[in-house]
């Protein structure tokens, strides 16, 4: 893995936090006089600027940003980083430059076939030189790129670890299970043996960018302009990046088949598992 930076010390995040306050509301002048939209998560600024600042948004994926960077993967490079302590909801936003393109969702259907074959080649490419790097952490943690907390959409309440051992977060994932949620007493012992599946097997821990979806890849000229949301990369067992990136996706839905071409079809087998796991916790969550 490409090394990581190091944090910014806190006074310089606290003063680039007041300025990012300021660019905000600057921002909404911006887009009014330009007739763009406006949006407090991702703020549109002139001279190829975003700042962004949602509840995702952490000094962990700016770290990772800076590494995947120099990996040379296209992202967008971090200008500063400012921290809010009066925002709990949003206490970190960073600005960095905005990269051409268009989502790969809003595009894909006009793009022709060889256009389609480029991209999955290079999102390809880009996600097998991930997978490559060794963390510093331990072959077996399971962690953000900073060695914390880990931020997953699939997760409850969108946080879990960081975990010794794939044992431990396969614990933390399974515990919140119980009988008294189910009106046949034989659906518990099913789901469960479904769930299995997944857990059966130990899985190499490998470096994964955690939200792996259309909107977060850009296209330009037939190309990937950018690979972007970098809040929930870290280290995970090898099947996490594929295995969310399917969740709930219809098979007749071409990304459904995007996903499969980007993982050899290796990760095919635990959708099952996936969607038991899904219905044999949710309930227990508020998500």
């Amino acid at each position: 893995m490409p090394p990581l930076p190091r944090a910014s010390p806190y006074i310089i995040r606290r003063f680039w936090g007041i300025v990012h306050k300021k660019l905000m509301r600057f921002s909404m002048l911006y887009c009014r006089w330009c007739g763009i939209s406006f949006s407090n998560q991702i703020s549109q600024l002139p001279f190829g600027l975003v700042l962004k600042q949602s509840d995702g948004t952490r000094i962990e994926e700016v770290l990772a940003m800076e590494a995947a960077r120099r990996a040379g993967i296209p992202v967008p490079r971090v200008i500063c980083y400012g921290e809010h302590p009066d925002m709990p909801h949003a206490p970190v936003s960073m600005l960095m430059t905005r990269l051409p393109g268009h989502e790969l969702g809003e595009v894909y259907e006009s793009l022709t076939q060889t256009e389609k074959d480029t991209v999955l080649f290079e999102m390809k490419a880009y996600l097998s030189s991930m997978r490559k790097w060794k963390s510093p952490w331990g072959e077996h943690r399971i962690c953000s790129s900073s060695g914390t907390s880990i931020r997953s959409v699939r997760v409850p309440f969108t946080s879990m670890g960081p975990f010794e051992t794939e044992q431990d977060m396969n614990d933390y994932l399974l515990y919140p299970r119980g009988f008294d949620m189910y009106d046949n007493d034989d659906d518990f012992p099913t789901l469960k043996k479904r769930v299995d599946k997944l857990f059966e097997n130990k899985h190499n821990i490998v470096y994964t960018h955690g939200d792996l979806k259309h909107h977060n890849i850009l296209v330009h000229e037939g190309h990937v302009s950018g690979f972007i949301d970098w809040e929930s990369a870290g280290w995970y067992p090898e099947y996490w990046e594929f295995t969310t990136a399917l969740r709930f996706q219809p098979e007749d839905f071409w990304w459904y088949d995007f996903v499969l071409r980007l993982s050899d079809h290796k990760y095919l087998v635990y959708k099952d598992a996936e969607r038991a796991l899904t219905n044999l916790t949710c309930d227990w969550y508020a998500w």
